[in-house]
């Protein structure tokens, strides 16, 4: 009895400790993470920093590493660094959930209105088919398709808003060919595909992101100087049209996406065929699904049409009586309830560090090494690596603008070098980044299940590296040609 009892007791630890036991990458993610907290309450505060903004930091950290491992569901890693930063005196309850409130977080809620109203019509089908007349069989050219129609869209509305939109349409194409999540690589390329897409198109105008807007704002402030949306245009098209094609090719190739299968190929061709005629319904639907963007287009001058008001009066509009373009269950099937929690914890762990000092600290680091003293380009491609690297694992965009820009564009100063420089520089990299799925643009895409952190940081790094050496060779080159 004695020696199967510790024969059994073995055979448990061996388990416990192998890679399908506790040793497995969820198991070490627990042991890292716990680790971290440890570390970061040991160290006491500085005037430097803060004991606080150390364990900022360090709840930071610890949720990185737990949705790098997937040790819990990504929406529960959000809220539990949240309340380790309450536990730690970091912050308190409300500043901990504040971005919750944020306008970002109703807008995305609202949004996804529009592919549960889009799957209900023949729309996605009829314009799938006229895709399909462009890109054959081929999904290597279907997700540069999809890459150049996200970015084309999102030069003139909201990253977001154009993410959603096109996620809708590769639905209909996923499901048809039954390609599943988290098995797919034709899944995996066109929902990290899309968001990248979106991402890059948003830097051509002024009206692409709401950082560009604040970005200009900081900088009329600060120099009395601005950047015409002409010249904006000059800066941004030129990236977007070589990190495009550039950026595809490193994903496909990356990823590897299976051809669609003749006979889904055959029936989604068919099923467009077979659309028909638009009804009265699909009219409808069609009109608010074309009428929410322009507004947004509006909206970029118009301020009372911001995007999450006109988002939400759409949502409502939608279920009015006689209208019935939704029902409640339709709707909230495809709300990623858990991507909502895991954003507005990205969002208020942000604006945590920023408040506790720890931003301040890190840049102050920065600078003590001395990078001010470099050559122009180096100097902007440290800093360049150096914000895009922050900004992948702490997306508080507005927080780096305001400790980066003034900095920046005083070195810049001291080169003669023009402050829309630093100005479109910082304003393109917070819009979004393509090595982890925190920015809020990509977590749309990823809440969907068809790719993973790993899955994004292997077909993203090339993409990151080549959209931070095009923005720092060409940005100052044009604005020095164009007297920017």
């Amino acid at each position: 009895m004695v020696q199967e009892a510790v024969a059994v007791a073995k055979d448990q630890t061996a388990k416990f400790f192998s890679k399908e036991g506790f040793l497995n990458k969820r198991g070490v993610g627990v042991v890292l993470g716990i680790i971290i907290l440890i570390v970061a309450g040991c160290i006491p505060g500085s005037d430097a920093i803060s004991h606080e903004g150390i364990m900022s930091i360090g709840a930071l950290l610890f949720a990185v590493v737990f949705w790098v491992c997937g040790v819990l569901p990504v929406g529960v890693t959000g809220l539990l660094a949240l309340v380790i930063c309450v536990l730690a005196g970091a912050a308190t309850m409300k500043t901990a959930f504040g971005a919750f409130g944020s306008n970002v977080i109703w807008f995305i809620v609202a949004i996804f209105a529009l592919p549960a109203l889009l799957m209900k019509t023949n729309w996605p089908v009829r314009l799938i088919n006229k895709l399909f007349k462009l890109t054959g069989d081929s999904s290597e050219k279907l997700v540069l398709v999809f890459m150049i129609g996200a970015a084309t869209v999102s030069t003139v509305m909201s990253d977001t808003a154009a993410v959603v939109l096109f996620v809708g349409i590769a639905f209909v194409i996923l499901r048809s060919v039954n390609a599943e999540p988290g098995k797919s690589n034709l899944g995996k390329a066109l929902m990290i595909g899309i968001p990248v897409g979106a991402v890059i198109g948003g830097v051509v105008t002024p009206a692409g992101s709401s950082f560009n807007m604040l970005a200009l704002g900081m900088m009329e402030q600060m120099t009395g100087q601005t950047i015409s949306f002409l010249n904006w245009i000059i800066i941004g098209l030129p990236v977007a049209i070589v990190c495009i094609p550039l950026c595809w090719f490193s994903i496909v190739k990356i990823l590897k996406p299976e051809n669609i299968a003749q006979v889904g190929y055959d029936n989604l061709r068919k099923a467009g065929e077979d659309a028909g005629k638009s009804t009265t319904f699909e009219k409808r639907a069609l009109f608010m699904i074309v009428a929410l963007p322009v507004l947004w287009i509006i909206g970029s001058f118009v301020p009372i049409l911001n995007t999450t008001t006109v988002a939400i009066i759409g949502l409502a509009i939608m279920f009015l009586p006689g209208l019935n373009l939704l029902e409640w269950k339709e709707y909230v099937s495809q709300v990623p309830w858990t991507i909502i929690l895991m954003m507005g914890s990205v969002m208020s762990l942000g604006d945590i560090v920023a408040a506790t000092g720890a931003a301040q600290f890190v840049t102050d680091a920065f600078l003590s090494t001395g990078v001010a003293g470099l050559d122009l380009t180096m100097f902007l491609l440290v800093c360049v690596v150096v914000v895009y690297l922050l900004h992948t694992i702490a997306p508080a965009g507005a927080a780096i603008l305001s400790l980066f820009l003034p900095i920046m564009i005083g070195v810049c100063a001291s080169y003669g070098i023009s402050p829309a420089v630093p100005t479109t520089l910082l304003a393109f990299i917070v819009a979004g980044n393509f090595i982890l799925p925190v920015n809020p643009t990509v977590l749309i895409t990823f809440g969907e299940g068809y790719f993973t952190f790993g899955d994004m940081a292997k077909s993203g790094i090339i993409p990151a590296v080549i959209f931070c050496v095009v923005m720092v060779l060409w940005v100052p080159f044009i604005c020095g040609v164009m007297g920017i």
